[in-house]
C-alpha cells in the first residue's frame, strides 16, 4: 500500500512540475484533421490540439539542461525538442493496444537496448529493455519536434517505467 501511495505522490509531483514548466499562452488550435500527432487514429485525433507560441530557445537554458544531464544519457539519432520548455502536458493514454520498444531508426537498429528516461528532458535513464520488448503505454506527451510516451515494461521487475521518444516505440510487433 505504501509503495502505491509513494508512486502516486511521485506522479503527482512530476505532473505538477511539468504543468508549471509548460505554462504558456495558446495562440491557436489545429483542427483534428490537421493534427501532426503521429497516432492520428488514436483518441487524440478527435480533439483540437493547442499550438503554443514560445520565444526562441535561450542558449544558456539549453546549456544548463545539457549540463544537468547524466553522462550515461546518449545523444539521440534523430532531432529532439530544441527547447524542452516547449513541452506538451502529459495526458493519459487511455488505450490498451500493445506497444513495443523499437531501437530501429531510419531502417537501422541503432539502439539494441532501448533506454527509458525520467522525463522528456532525459536527465537520467530510469529503465531499459531489449528492442522488441512489450510495453504498456501509460501517458502521452505531444511536443514540438519529438513526442514522448511514458511506458511500463510488461512483466519486468522494477524499475520498469520511463519515458521513451516516439521513434523508439512501435504499435506493431518488431523483429528482435
Amino acid at each position: 500500500m505504501a509503495h502505491a501511495q509513494n508512486k502516486l505522490i511521485w506522479l503527482f509531483i512530476l505532473f505538477a512540475v511539468l504543468l508549471a514548466a509548460c505554462s504558456a499562452g495558446v495562440s491557436d488550435t489545429v483542427p483534428a484533421g490537421e493534427n501532426p500527432d503521429p497516432v492520428a487514429d488514436s483518441a487524440f485525433a478527435a480533439t483540437a490540439v493547442a499550438q503554443p507560441t514560445h520565444p526562441p530557445l535561450d542558449p544558456t537554458y539549453a546549456a544548463q539542461i545539457l549540463e544537468m544531464r547524466s553522462p550515461d544519457v546518449p545523444d539521440l539519432p534523430f532531432p529532439d525538442n530544441p527547447d524542452p520548455a516547449q513541452c506538451g502536458i502529459p495526458i493519459e493514454w487511455g488505450q490498451d493496444d500493445p506497444a513495443y520498444l523499437s531501437g530501429i531508426y531510419a531502417g537501422e537498429l541503432v539502439q539494441p537496448t532501448v533506454l527509458l528516461y525520467d522525463s522528456h528532458l532525459r536527465f537520467n535513464i530510469t529503465a531499459q529493455a531489449p528492442h522488441g520488448t512489450a510495453v504498456q503505454v501509460l501517458l502521452y506527451q505531444q511536443n514540438p519536434t519529438t513526442d514522448y510516451y511514458l511506458v511500463k515494461i510488461t512483466g519486468a521487475d522494477q524499475p520498469n517505467e520511463g519515458w521513451v521518444p516516439a521513434p523508439f516505440l512501435s504499435f506493431e510487433p518488431v523483429d528482435g
